[in-house]
C-alpha cells in the first residue's frame, strides 16, 4: 500500500544528530531545512501488513512456522492473542540521495540519513493508525517491536519478510548480512489486545522539554516517560 506523510519530526532529526541543546548555527539550520525538503521530495512510502493468531504454547503464528523468539517480545505480547506483522519503506530514491550526497558533503549525507530515519518512523506511525482503523473498535495495539530489539533475534527479519512477501509487494529485500534494502525501511511486530497498552518511552524528541532540557545540554537524559 502507498502512504503519504505531510511532515516528520524535526526534533527527532536533531536527536539522531546527537544535538545536546547548544545553539544551532545558521549554516547547520539551513542544511537541516534543505535536507528535510529533499527528503519529502524523494520518499515514496509503501507498507504491507497482515494479522496472525498467536499459539502461545509454541509462540508461533497461525499457518506459519514463524516463531516469536526472546523474552522481550513475549512480555510485550502478554495480553495479545494476535499480532500484526508490518513492513514499511521509504523507497530506493532516498538511499540514492544519501549516497549521492556523501562525496559532496559528509555532513549533508549524515543529515539526510537522520531525516530518513525520522521519516520512516512517521510512515510507520501513520501506517499503524490506518491499521487500527480497520480493526474492531474494542482492541488496542502495543508498541512496534522490531527484530534486533532487546533479545528478539535480528535473524527473525528473514521470516517476517518472507511471510509478508515484501520483495514483490513493496520492493523490500534483505541482504545475506540481514541489511534491509532500501535501508530506510522497518519491519515490526505489533500486538493486538483487548486491554489498554502502556506506551514505552520513545526518546527525547517526544518530550515537551526537548528544546530547553538541562539534561540534554549536559549530554544525558532524565529517563522519564
Amino acid at each position: 500500500m502507498e502512504l503519504q506523510i505531510s511532515a516528520f519530526n524535526r526534533k527527532e532529526v536533531l536527536q539522531y544528530l546527537g544535538w545536546r541543546g547548544t545553539e544551532i548555527t545558521k549554516d547547520v539550520e539551513m542544511a537541516i531545512n534543505k535536507a528535510i525538503e529533499t527528503t519529502m521530495n524523494k520518499i515514496h512510502p509503501r507498507y504491507i501488513w497482515k494479522e496472525f493468531e498467536v499459539d502461545k504454547s509454541t509462540w508461533t503464528l497461525s499457518g506459519t512456522d514463524f516463531e516469536l523468539k526472546g523474552e522481550n517480545i513475549k512480555e510485550l505480547l502478554s495480553s495479545s492473542n494476535s499480532v500484526i506483522l508490518l513492513a514499511a519503506t521509504l523507497g530506493p530514491e532516498m538511499d540514492r540521495e544519501i549516497t549521492k550526497a556523501e562525496p559532496r558533503s559528509l555532513t549533508d549525507a549524515i543529515i539526510l540519513d537522520c531525516c530518513g530515519s525520522s521519516a520512516i518512523e512517521s510512515v510507520c506511525d501513520e501506517a499503524t493508525k490506518t491499521i487500527l482503523k480497520s480493526l474492531p473498535n474494542d482492541v488496542y495495539l502495543t508498541d512496534r517491536f522490531s527484530p534486533g530489539y532487546g533479545d528478539f533475534p535480528l535473524e527473525s527479519q528473514e521470516g517476517l519478510i518472507k511471510i509478508l512477501d515484501t520483495s514483490r509487494r513493496i520492493g523490500l529485500t534483505l541482504t545475506e548480512s540481514l541489511i534491509m534494502v532500501p535501508r530506510k525501511s522497518v519491519t515490526a511486530v505489533i500486538g493486538v489486545s483487548k486491554e489498554p497498552q502502556t506506551k514505552r518511552f520513545r526518546g527525547c524528541a517526544y518530550c515537551n522539554m526537548f528544546e530547553n532540557c538541562t539534561y540534554r545540554k549536559a549530554g544525558g537524559y532524565c529517563g522519564k516517560t
